[in-house]
């Protein structure tokens, strides 16, 4: 049976292996990263209310707000994933930091209107665009291939918690002190991260930039031309997954809270506490995921059943709750579906993350999981105009979001469908390498050293 190539021959010197303590401990800072990043995200659709009153907005004009982010955030996100092949990614997420920061902060000045708040979000939506493939790629650099799907977990965990986290103090914040202030504590929350990372963030040893002196990667073998991995069928059905995924996590950020809020009538405090039981549902999923992946590769399992099968029975499943959403009359039990069907939609997110790492070398990586994130990335340009309109034109608010959770429910069931059907990354990677396809998908990945983190 074809094998890949081992990670280095015994006589080749290996990259020096960064103790536990260092590579968990830039872990939990690339965690907190993640965290204000959806904190920033969610910030928005936390203040819809407030803000569509106060400046008299339709559904369709909400859905602008949204559309414009996500636009400069699918653009930003390819582009600075393939410059991350070139710069330390140190620099980058510091960057994207003081963006954030100065993104946010404008909004506390009362005379700035929609217009501002419109800017404002193109500039979030750059500055946000590559942070996830950006930190994935920082936290690869620490991590050797058998300990990824567990570091991917603990970085995607900081999505659900910054809502977790952010969702009653900012609710809290913009019912006793106003829209404007919500912004502003999460602007400056932002700028204490940037401090912080300047002081403390440092590159991994798994995989150096361009203009590095030579550094032994942990993968050997040939390089592989960026355009042939994302021709491979296991990165193009982890863009099918992941578009499904990110549309039912851009339906969560934006429209949830006022679903929430408005047609179960719990008012914005109480709806942006209720908000933390799919987010929490989603931290859950994605760690334990990751876990799972993780043990059933060490025991000897392909990660087309680790990755590609956990990810895609998850994301049927999430579909299914999310068709039943709207068919449900109590709020315990539409609690519940929401808390289900996008708290488990997003799990191919992370697993398509590290199934591209498999597949890309290390000089590619940056740019393979930038490319990942910007097309996934662009089910958030449609979906807020998109549900913005099925909700003007319906019959009544109710109406037009049954309609937006069924197509919702449909796009997740297909997504997880064809993740299932699709992902093979041990023959994929054979056939970059111009082995041939492994006779069984079985552990053809390179088991690393138990003592590596």
């Amino acid at each position: 049976m074809p094998t890949l190539p081992e990670p280095s021959s015994p006589t080749a010197p290996r990259p020096d292996r960064p103790s536990r303590t260092r590579a968990y401990g830039v872990t939990a800072l690339l965690l907190l990263f993640m965290l204000l990043n959806f904190a920033d995200k969610a910030v928005l659709g936390l203040s819809a209310a407030s803000i569509s009153a106060e400046f008299g907005l339709s559904a369709s004009a909400y859905g602008l707000l949204n559309t414009v982010f996500f636009a400069c955030f699918s653009l930003a996100a390819v582009l600075v994933g393939f410059l991350s092949n070139r710069v330390r990614t140190k620099w980058l997420i510091l960057a994207m930091a003081l963006a954030w920061t100065a993104a946010q902060l404008p909004l506390l000045v009362p005379a700035a209107g929609y217009t501002t708040l419109l800017v404002t979000r193109l500039v979030l939506g750059a500055a946000e665009g590559p942070a996830y493939p950006v930190a994935n790629h920082a936290v690869h650099k620490w991590f050797t291939a058998r300990g990824r799907n567990v570091a991917s977990g603990i970085l995607s965990a900081g999505i659900p918690l910054g809502v977790i986290i952010a969702g009653p103090v900012l609710g809290g914040v913009i019912d006793d002190h106003g829209w404007r202030w919500a912004f502003g504590v999460t602007g400056f929350l932002t700028l204490g991260f940037t401090v912080l990372w300047l002081a403390v963030g440092r590159e991994g040893p798994y995989g150096a930039v361009a203009g590095d002196a030579p550094r032994e990667q942990e993968e050997s073998g040939p390089d592989v031309p960026t355009w042939k991995v994302l021709l491979t069928p296991t990165w193009i059905a982890g863009v099918v997954g992941g578009l499904a995924s990110y549309w039912a996590v851009t339906v969560l950020i934006a429209w949830v809270p006022q679903y929430l809020a408005n047609v179960l009538d719990l008012g914005t405090r109480t709806a942006s506490s209720a908000i933390v039981f799919p987010w929490a549902a989603q931290g859950i999923a994605m760690v334990a995921t990751g876990l799972a992946a993780a043990w059933l590769l060490r025991r000897g399992l392909s990660s087309r059943i680790a990755n590609g099968l956990v990810g895609g029975v998850c994301v049927t499943v999430a579909g299914v709750a999310v068709l039943l959403l709207p068919h449900v009359s109590s709020t315990t039990g539409a609690v519940t579906l929401i808390a289900v069907g996008f708290g488990l939609g997003a799990v191919i997110l992370p697993l398509a993350q590290t199934m591209s790492t498999e597949l890309a070398p290390v000089r590619r990586r940056g740019g393979v999981l930038g490319a990942y994130t910007a097309v996934y990335s662009l089910a958030g340009v449609v979906q807020p105009v998109l549900t913005g309109r099925l909700i003007d034109t319906a019959g009544s608010p109710a109406d037009g979001y049954r309609h937006a959770f069924t197509l919702t429910g449909l796009l997740l069931v297909a997504g997880g469908v064809v993740f299932m059907a699709l992902v093979r990354p041990e023959r994929d990677r054979a056939r970059l390498l111009g082995a041939g396809p492994p006779a069984d998908d079985r552990a053809t990945v390179p088991v690393q050293s138990t003592t590596a983190p």
